[in-house]
């Protein structure tokens, strides 16, 4: 009875500590690719929903492979340091040869899907793949590439979400996702210097930056974003769009304003916990999805 029990826990703990590996946390990233459904006016379209969320699960599952890949590659880096070594791998929770398993499978079955959806699709997949081994081997040691290499990996899922319902890919959405990202790429190289005692030791490109020059390619990345989008308002969005630029507006200077003031620039995620920032967003989803599906243009018809 005891021994089952202890195989239970043993297995449950092996369980969670995959779990925990595949960072669920850093799942709502993969949402980016609902922009090419949303703004293709596909939101509404089954095939192409079914296309994004089979696409989405294949992001998770060959992301979820490549931080167990990574943990298992600087586990003794790992278990000497003081946060990381509670990692599931480091700490023995998950043997090394169930977490390679387990990555293996995740990998085999993220190609599966991208493959299911297309060979362009999978393309793009590994693409992503191949970025993300040159920034862990390489670009993450190099300043300036460090942050835009992790802004390309968001344009990447855009293009994926675009290439899973293949459609026209807007050069708007490429600009402005990848201004966005860098602005939050950014935003945390700032809280990472700006939280730690030695930011160096914690990543290289640190004892590179400084708060100023973070601050001042913040600002310019910002500014260009606001541009960007205005302009797709101006020229693609039509006369209905131009009313979301006050949500986009507040949305980047209310990141600025957390990033400066209150440190959330570690990680977007927390930013949700923030009620202007996350009403204003909600806000904005809400009048974007009416201004694309005709909403507004209906209304004036049965005023009129």
């Amino acid at each position: 009875m005891a021994r089952a029990y202890a195989d239970r826990s043993r297995f449950v703990g092996t369980v969670s500590g995959l779990v925990k590996e595949m960072r669920p946390w850093q799942w709502y990233k993969q949402g980016i690719l609902l922009l090419g459904l949303v703004f293709s006016r596909s939101l509404f379209d089954p095939v192409a929903v079914t296309n994004v969320a089979v696409g989405i699960v294949a992001f998770c599952a060959v992301a979820g492979a490549t931080y167990i890949g990574n943990d298992i590659a600087d586990l003794e880096e790992d278990r000497n340091h003081p946060r990381k070594k509670h990692r599931p791998i480091a700490s023995g929770q998950v043997p090394v040869s169930v977490a390679v398993a387990f990555a293996v499978l995740l990998f085999v079955g993220g190609l599966g899907l991208s493959w299911f959806l297309g060979p362009l699709f999978l393309l793009v997949v590994c693409t992503y793949l191949a970025q993300n081994a040159l920034y862990s081997a390489l670009l993450k040691d190099i300043v300036i590439v460090d942050v835009m290499v992790i802004a390309i990996g968001f344009v990447l899922r855009a293009v994926a979400g675009v290439v899973a319902i293949d459609v026209y890919l807007s050069p708007w959405l490429v600009v402005c996702t990848f201004l966005g990202a860098l602005m939050l790429a950014l935003g945390k190289r700032r809280h990472e210097m700006t939280v730690s005692d030695d930011p160096a030791a914690s990543r290289a490109t640190l004892a590179e930056y400084t708060e100023e020059t973070l601050d001042q390619l913040l600002v310019v990345v910002l500014a260009a974003l606001l541009v960007s989008y205005s302009l797709y308002t101006f020229f693609r969005g039509g006369l209905w769009m131009m009313s979301t630029l006050p949500f986009a507006f507040f949305a980047a200077f209310r990141y600025h304003f957390l990033a400066h003031t209150r440190n959330l620039g570690g990680d977007p995620k927390f930013l949700f916990g923030d009620p202007p920032f996350f009403v204003n967003l909600v806000l904005w989803g809400l009048l974007v999805v009416a201004v694309l599906y005709g909403v507004p243009a209906r209304l004036v018809e049965v005023i009129a």
